[in-house]
């Protein structure tokens, strides 16, 4: 397995685990639910595209036998911290506003609406995509740093450090955990790396009134682009309602089959 997939899984049963010792509202919920099974089971079925597109995407942009890559060139781009934080940057700017549109855009939210549909957020809930928007996600780095921009001159772990620093921000920001805006350093922190509280607010289910809090790990974006919602509690309840509801299965979700009435 590569290296972002042992990333993810250490996340998720890290997430999991924290979700019995602090866990939000003072409820642990269920280790095994047919939420997280779907979702471990979606997760399984996406994850050999995932493999096959990372690496793909990966080779290209370190360049490859046949010479491909971006068309802006960089060469080395000074030091390696600097490479990562131009890659970094750009990567999280992209999937905000990819993020962004997936909710503003009517046929993007008819699949995007997948991930949402779960009632119970836990760290397993990242895994809940659809396959067209699990593609897009997992063609954004492809198409930055292997069609767009040249970084096979980089220093060889910068690309895979900042796909796993945004794997880190998805799996701790699903975090069935508290994170109380009481304590002076989470209130302080809570703009700075994406979090439960904050995502937690992207994945209310009145999201008429509140969309918001597109970020992947940097709040800072929806700061800066006026979409932050943040409140100091975490909403009362997740998901989607109404006729945007989907069948809770794996094959009806990637079906987008609605749900009974």
């Amino acid at each position: 397995m590569s290296v972002t997939t042992w990333v993810q899984l250490g996340m998720i049963l890290f997430g999991l685990g924290m979700g019995f010792v602090v866990p939000r509202g003072g409820k642990p919920l269920p280790l095994v639910s047919k939420d997280s099974i779907i979702n471990v089971l979606t997760g399984a079925l996406l994850w050999p595209i995932r493999l096959g597109l990372t690496l793909a995407g990966v080779t290209l942009a370190q360049g490859s036998d046949a010479g491909l890559a971006g068309v802006v060139h960089l060469g080395t781009f000074g030091h390696p911290a600097a490479q990562f934080a131009f890659v970094f940057l750009l990567l999280d700017l992209a999937k905000y506003w990819l993020h962004r549109a997936d909710h503003r855009i009517p046929w993007l939210w008819s699949f995007h609406r997948v991930h949402h549909s779960t009632e119970n957020i836990d760290a397993t809930a990242g895994l809940r995509m659809h396959v067209v928007d699990f593609l897009q996600l997992t063609a954004a780095p492809i198409v930055l740093f292997g069609l767009l921009f040249d970084v096979s001159q980089f220093a060889a772990w910068v690309l895979p450090a900042a796909l796993c620093v945004g794997i880190v921000a998805d799996a701790f920001s699903h975090m069935h955990v508290e994170y109380p805006m009481s304590n002076p350093v989470l209130r302080g922190l809570v703009y700075v790396f994406n979090n439960p509280l904050f995502h937690g607010w992207h994945h209310t289910r009145d999201a008429v009134l509140c969309d918001g809090n597109y970020a992947n790990a940097l709040p800072v974006w929806d700061v800066i682009f006026g979409s932050n919602v943040t409140r100091d509690q975490p909403p009362a309840l997740y998901g989607i309602d109404g006729d945007q509801r989907l069948q809770n299965d794996v094959l009806g979700l990637q079906m987008l089959r609605p749900a009974a009435k």
